[in-house]
């Protein structure tokens, strides 16, 4: 079944974007996780490759940030901190704030105020995403609504990484993704993504 989702989403959308860059969960201390998505060989019309990365300074604070290569021959990266201030059985919250930067024109972007979210639907499968304030965006139509949000839901994946012992936990994200440059008629307009995460076991200096 897992098989048939990652060809799906690899050979039937159109485009991807660095939607579900993070969620409402935090890392956990001296934990590290990477978030991976491909566009192979720059095959998907503004599509970008990225890594996401989070390392949990405490239980409720992660370092995170990504680098992006983007379709049109551009990069950004991205780097913040983030605060989980919410956990329970089902809900987790989190605001963050950080600087994204583009690395050909050196043009940056402030990226706050944020709220993540995880809603936890069982012990194994959950929903996450972000609604993404950008300050500075120097592309946004008078129309635009200057919020990026995305949702993902969460599917496990350990039992087919079981012999690789350094990592904790894997799963596959699909998730869909509103940018900020969106117009007002297209505000409504989600673009899928996917992205395999791994989370690896505790890190101890």
């Amino acid at each position: 079944m897992i098989k048939k989702i990652i060809t799906i989403f690899l050979f039937l959308n159109q485009i991807f974007a660095s939607g579900a860059f993070d969620h409402g969960s935090s890392t956990g201390k001296n934990f590290f996780e990477i978030d991976l998505t491909w566009n192979p060989f720059n095959y998907f019309k503004n599509g970008q490759s990225y890594v996401v990365i989070g390392y949990g300074i405490s239980e409720k604070i992660d370092f995170h940030g990504y680098y992006s290569i983007h379709q049109e021959n551009f990069s950004t990266y991205y780097n913040g901190l983030f605060y989980q201030f919410h956990n329970s059985n089902k809900l987790d919250l989190a605001t963050a704030v950080g600087l994204r930067k583009n690395l050909n024109t050196n043009y940056s972007n402030i990226f706050f105020p944020q709220l993540l979210y995880t809603i936890k639907l069982n012990n194994q499968i959950n929903i996450g995403g972000s609604f993404v304030n950008i300050l500075g965006h120097k592309k946004i139509n008078i129309n635009s609504i200057p919020i990026a949000s995305d949702i993902g839901i969460y599917f496990p994946m350990n039992n087919y990484f079981k012999k690789f012992k350094i990592i904790k936990d894997i799963k596959l994200c699909i998730s869909l993704f509103n940018p900020v440059t969106n117009t007002l008629i297209e505000k409504f307009k989600f673009i899928p993504t996917y992205s395999i995460d791994i989370k690896f076991k505790k890190l101890n200096f």
